[in-house]
């Protein structure tokens, strides 16, 4: 498909550069219309090229058991988000799959065209490679961050304080280092079958306090029915939303992770709307995916703990009765 200059011009990588920088790249970057349910690439392709994500969202995922059709998804991506930088300068195999969740195009810069690009405009080459390199310096600065936050959580979580306390020490971090206008931990009431908000933090976190939602209703209802991390970005057009009802909460940006143990889903992470305005990115789901995945087994015994004191409590009242 043909390219046109100005598509770069909103892509993070290319956001420095001029019209006439940006012509050189023309030639050397395929457009590609990928059809919903069609692979990006599978695991173990040789790691030959940049992919960007222009419209639509791409799956990554690994294969459990080729047999079964058993698969565990790693991420949702959607416009914006971009897979494989590293092969562009190692060229290894990829480690996991991709697929077009939906109708996608996406821009696609192949190690060999970047190569030739650097030899026939070394100029344009080396700004791209430098744009490359800022953009991994500020993922890295960002990871040291995040390190740092799962490791003050996992010090919360290893010294089992009662239920309140947990997730106002787990959700508080997570907020402040994302810098989101609100966070909030959704549990699933099993005698209900609603999913309840336990605990908020941020804007407009007090009325979050009185949510209640239908097992599989909405958008964290989306993705704990699908037990996967939901990366939305404009809620209203988002194509993974359509058809989902507003409850009240929704904000245009919002980051989902189900908590789950044992393969169990029982609750969510939520955190809505970044406040730099920026969207979302693979950083911030690695981040809500480890702090889901390092306090979900805290959280059920902490909820199970406070259960079990309240119907100790109960009979202890009704035998005094």
């Amino acid at each position: 498909m043909t390219l046109d200059i100005s598509e770069l011009k909103g892509i993070e990588l290319f956001a420095q550069f001029k019209d006439d920088e940006l012509a050189r790249f023309a030639p050397v970057i395929e457009k590609i219309e990928l059809p919903s349910g069609r692979n990006l690439f599978v695991e173990g392709d040789p790691g030959d090229s940049l992919c960007i994500i222009v419209c639509g969202a791409i799956r990554v995922y690994k294969t459990i058991d080729s047999m079964a059709g058993e698969e565990k998804s790693l991420a949702l991506l959607s416009a914006g988000a971009y897979l494989g930088e590293m092969t562009l300068l190692e060229g290894s195999p990829r480690s996991a799959s991709a697929r077009a969740e939906f109708d996608s195009i996406i821009f696609k810069i192949t190690r060999e065209n970047f190569i030739r690009l650097l030899r026939e405009y070394p100029q344009a080459a080396i700004r791209f490679f430098v744009s490359f390199m800022n953009v991994l310096s500020e993922r890295l600065r960002r990871t040291n961050e995040e390190l740092v936050v799962l490791y003050e959580i996992g010090k919360v979580v290893g010294a089992a304080p009662p239920i309140d306390h947990l997730l106002e020490g787990v959700l508080r971090p997570l907020v402040n280092t994302v810098k989101v206008e609100m966070g909030a931990v959704f549990v699933l009431n099993e005698i209900t079958g609603k999913l309840e908000c336990k605990h908020a933090v941020g804007q407009g976190s007090s009325d979050m306090l009185n949510v209640k939602i239908r097992e599989g209703e909405g958008v964290v209802g989306k993705a704990l029915a699908e037990q996967e991390t939901l990366c939305v970005r404009n809620f209203d057009n988002a194509p993974e939303c359509a058809g989902l009802p507003r409850l009240g909460f929704e904000r245009p940006d919002m980051l989902i992770a189900p908590l789950a143990r044992a393969g169990r889903p029982f609750g969510a992470l939520l955190l809505a709307q970044r406040l730099d305005g920026k969207s979302f990115d693979n950083a911030n789901i690695n981040l809500i995916n480890g702090v889901a995945s390092q306090a979900a087994a805290a959280i059920e015994a902490a909820l199970f703990q406070q259960d079990t004191a309240a119907r100790e409590n109960f009979d202890r009242k009704s035998i005094m009765f």
